[in-house]
């Protein structure tokens, strides 16, 4: 049976408000949608502690949004909260940040957007079955530890060698598997073998302290989805999951954003230059929103990463960039 979710949408905007109950239809969950257009009853039922998920505005009349939110927080509310604003707004998304937002959407966005946030908490908060495989104790608790700092709601077993985590996937199904790359007994890669030969295959991520790039391309090779270097953070988890599961992930990161490009501002031209694919995304901009348009992506011709996957982090890095110059309308 579908479960219910309870989403809250708090905007003054009415167009916003009708944008994101036609997005939740488009989601096909089950969603049951609470509107306002205030902030001081957006905090009333935030406060309420019955809405999972919530799309919230930063300007509204009797009480911010980040205010409300900030309320909502210090009252231990652990809503899924995405912020939105017009213009882009550096602080507000520093706030967003601090109060463990999960993303900020900069109006005005896409209809698909806000459905991509809607089935992520969907994804992240049913169950995940994860099975750590490590022979050492001490490893096997650390991970363990870190997969639960994860956003999502993970059930966590644990193996400790590849001949135990085979006996446990034939009794029953992990949906990911954290195995270690080097192991006594069955290998690794020989584990990654057998267990892509089941019925029912979990998505496998490998994890080692060694950098040996023959050794990952073998168990990319043989299925392994993706490869994880100890140490990792929760962080690290968080953004392999997103992989995994086919979710965009939040761009609610500042501070990396615009030192992973380098951006000219030239007339009514901003170009930015993504300094590790090389891949250049050009717009031409404007005072009034959208405040991004005729998007044009020269792809880099040595590069096998789309430019597709960072298209929202470049539009996003842009928008900063344009509201830091202090070039777009309050």
């Amino acid at each position: 049976m579908q479960r219910t979710i309870s989403m809250l949408v708090a905007d003054d905007s009415h167009v916003i408000q009708q944008i994101l109950t036609e997005a939740g239809r488009a989601s096909k969950l089950a969603l049951r949608v609470s509107a306002t257009d205030n902030g001081r009853d957006c905090l009333t039922l935030l406060n309420g502690g019955n809405i999972d998920l919530a799309f919230i505005d930063v300007h509204m009349p009797e009480l911010k949004g980040t205010e409300a939110f900030w309320a909502a927080r210090k009252q231990g509310i652990q809503t899924f909260v995405t912020l939105m604003s017009n213009p882009p707004s550096t602080e507000a998304v520093e706030l967003a940040r601090k109060l463990q937002a999960y993303e900020f959407l900069f109006k005005p966005f896409k209809p698909e957007d806000a459905v991509a946030i809607m089935k992520t908490f969907d994804r992240i908060t049913s169950p995940t079955r994860v099975l750590i495989v490590d022979d050492s104790l001490t490893v096997r608790q650390l991970v363990q530890k870190v997969v639960k700092g994860s956003m999502f709601n993970c059930d966590i077993a644990e193996a400790a060698d590849g001949e135990t985590a085979l006996a446990l996937c034939r009794r029953s199904e992990f949906d990911v598997v954290f195995l270690d790359c080097n192991m006594p007994g069955l290998s690794g890669v020989d584990t990654v073998k057998r267990l892509m030969a089941m019925q029912s295959s979990p998505k496998v991520l490998m994890i080692s302290s060694e950098r040996n790039p023959a050794m990952e391309r073998e168990a990319l090779d043989c299925g392994a989805r993706a490869f994880l270097h100890k140490p990792f953070d929760s962080a690290d988890v968080d953004r392999v999951l997103h992989m995994l599961y086919g979710l965009r992930c939040p761009t609610l990161t500042v501070k990396s954003e615009a030192p992973d490009f380098d951006v000219a501002i030239e007339g009514s031209t901003i170009r930015l230059a993504h300094k590790i694919t090389g891949h250049i995304f050009e717009y031409l901009w404007f005072e009034r929103p959208p405040h991004l348009r005729n998007a044009i992506v020269r792809p880099a011709s040595m590069c096998n990463l789309a430019p597709t996957h960072f298209t929202h982090v470049a539009e996003r890095a842009a928008l900063l960039q344009l509201n830091e110059n202090r070039l777009l309308a309050a």
